[in-house]
């Protein structure tokens, strides 16, 4: 069958490109503009009277996958009368593997019907809203197909889009849209897969998107400065400026998290520092001067964006140590930087000053103390098995209360009224929480559980306040592995240590994929790209580093040697990490 792949840039002029091997050669459409991003195009041809089962099947999978057909117009050719009004390109997407995997097997042909299965392995589903959720599981797609006077149509098959991974690189942009926290003060990412439309450039299919709300993972958990009716009108770029253009104007309260929420949605497609102007209609935001957004302003608004200068934490001879530029550490003021063997699992809180919880040794309690001249030591919670602490960016304690193996009561404490809340979460009551940690952004979780069969990672989200908050969209990131420890690096990613030292990065929008270990690892923290692991090599402590490359040793002792020693450095924590 023919072919046709095509390398544009949206809303440019384009090159067409025939399969083959004849030389390729296409101008770079950018020339400074950020927002000329170029994607692949298949331009599949319509069905032949002459074609095979098995070649109508390949192509309507060729234009299921074409991003200048939105509509799938030419992929309804492929199907009969019937199924075409049944067919719905707008649902989930069903998105497997193929390469070797794939393979077609006719299983009947007779003169006028014909049977043609599609296998290989499922890898991820595509919602509506573009939320990706990684999958498993054995591709077995039949296609029915009957014989007209036009030649085969494909009778029965696929209720929506069943797409290659590949097709997916091609067809869809990831794009991280920012949202607010419950506070308005913090941001949330949002991963979706938004489908190319080659009539708008990458900016304005990306503000679109973010102007229709969170995905359903983030649904309720997060909130927006843009009114429900906002409509964008275009975006385009002068005086090394990108332009948006709006149909109305926000609250003025929420104007700055208005700009936040757009620099970071836009941050990825306009590399090289190119602020932003926001009008509306066409004309300057305010009525005497405009409304201009510098570069990066997402981390002007929220600090964890992009931390910078946040020196981690750790445990030496029982005592809490903040490490220095010189690789040392220091005994931090208060009860918490003295001896103490009784207590674990340090967690340091973002106020100021910060305050750290620990876990008593028999996990029946978590006190707290801050970090600070005459700071001492206070029970906040209480329970027959406690997880280890876990502090959100709103100076709130998280531990879960496992009264026996199969019961899990998620509790939290305000800083502020010391109250203690139960949390909604259904989905862990009768199962073992094993550990649970709140994401700088105040609203993803990541929990091991262990429900009698296996153990598991799951992320989910936070929703409400106070005694209305209840965890929610809970999905699994790691399954059949026992796990030792979970970290937060961002909004967006997880680091999983299991019990076997092997290392994952984990991620509601992609598969966990493995990191180098090291067998002496027992803990880890990170922050931003930065990781952090406790290690114990024969009876002796350090923490360790990773470097692109291999691991290697932090703490410098008294003689700046950085050095395994006995009742040496660790358990290592970063601030909310």
């Amino acid at each position: 069958m023919s072919l046709i792949i095509v390398l544009t840039w949206a809303g440019t002029a384009c090159s067409v490109i025939p399969t083959g091997n004849k030389p390729i050669t296409v101008a770079d459409a950018r020339k400074g503009n950020p927002l000329g991003d170029p994607y692949a195009r298949v331009i599949a041809m319509p069905p032949k009277g002459d074609w095979s089962p098995e070649k109508v099947v390949t192509g309507f999978r060729a234009a299921m996958a074409s991003p200048d057909d939105p509509e799938r117009e030419v992929a309804r050719q492929y199907l009969t009368d019937d199924f075409a009004k049944q067919w719905n390109p707008k649902g989930d997407v069903l998105v497997y593997e193929h390469g070797e995997y794939e393979k077609f097997s006719s299983v009947s042909v007779g003169e006028d019907k014909a049977r043609v299965t599609l296998k290989g392995d499922i890898t991820a589903y595509i919602g509506q809203d573009g939320r990706y959720k990684p999958s498993g599981g054995p591709l077995n797609m039949p296609f029915s197909l009957v014989k007209g006077p036009n030649g085969w149509r494909i009778s029965g098959g696929p209720e929506g889009l069943v797409l290659s991974e590949s097709d997916v690189d091609h067809g869809y942009r990831p794009v991280d849209l920012y949202f607010l926290d419950s506070e308005w003060k913090g941001l949330v990412i949002d991963q979706v897969r938004v489908p190319i439309d080659p009539t708008a450039n990458s900016a304005k299919t990306a503000v679109e998107r973010l102007l229709q709300g969170p995905s359903s993972l983030l649904k309720g958990a997060v909130k927006t400065a843009f009114e429900p009716d906002t409509k964008l009108i275009d975006v385009t770029t002068e005086d090394n400026r990108v332009i948006i253009n709006l149909n109305k104007h926000v609250a003025s309260d929420l104007i700055g998290p208005m700009a936040a929420q757009l620099a970071g949605t836009l941050s990825t497609l306009t590399k090289g520092g190119w602020g932003f102007r926001v009008e509306v209609n066409g004309e300057s935001y305010y009525s005497d001067s405009s409304l201009q957004i510098e570069a990066q302003e997402q981390s002007a608004f929220d600090h964890w964006m992009t931390p910078r200068d946040i020196a981690p934490f750790y445990l030496s001879d029982g005592g809490l140590r903040l490490l220095t530029s010189e690789k040392v550490g220091q005994p931090v003021p208060g009860r918490a930087g003295e001896k103490d063997e009784t207590r674990t699992h340090p967690a340091i809180s973002d106020e100021k000053p910060a305050r750290v919880a620990a876990l008593s040794k028999d996990g029946k309690s978590i006190s707290v103390a801050s970090i600070s001249a005459g700071g001492e030591w206070q029970e906040w919670a209480t329970g027959e098995s406690l997880t280890p602490p876990s502090w959100d960016r709103y100076d709130t304690l998280w531990t879960v209360n496992r009264p026996n193996d199969h019961t899990s009561v998620v509790i939290r404490h305000d800083r502020y009224n010391r109250q203690q809340y139960r949390v909604a979460a259904p989905e862990l009551d009768t199962v073992n929480v094993k550990l649970l940690k709140i994401a700088r952004d105040g609203v993803h979780v990541a929990v091991v559980v262990n429900d009698g069969a296996e153990e598991r990672v799951l992320i989910g989200t936070v929703i409400g306040q106070g005694s209305a908050t209840r965890i929610d969209n809970l999905q699994p990131v790691v399954q059949g592995k026992a796990i030792r420890d979970i970290a937060w690096n961002d909004g967006k990613s997880l680091y999983v240590l299991t019990e076997k030292s092997e290392l994952l990065e984990a991620s509601v929008a992609a598969e966990a994929k493995p990191l180098p270990p090291d067998p002496r690892i027992d803990s880890i923290t990170a922050l931003d790209g930065s990781l952090l692991a406790g290690a114990e090599d024969n009876g002796k402590l350090q923490i360790l580093y990773r470097t692109s490359a291999k691991w290697e040793e932090l703490v410098k002792d008294e003689a700046g040697k950085p050095d395994f020693v006995e009742n040496g450095p660790t358990s290592p924590v970063y601030p909310l990490g």
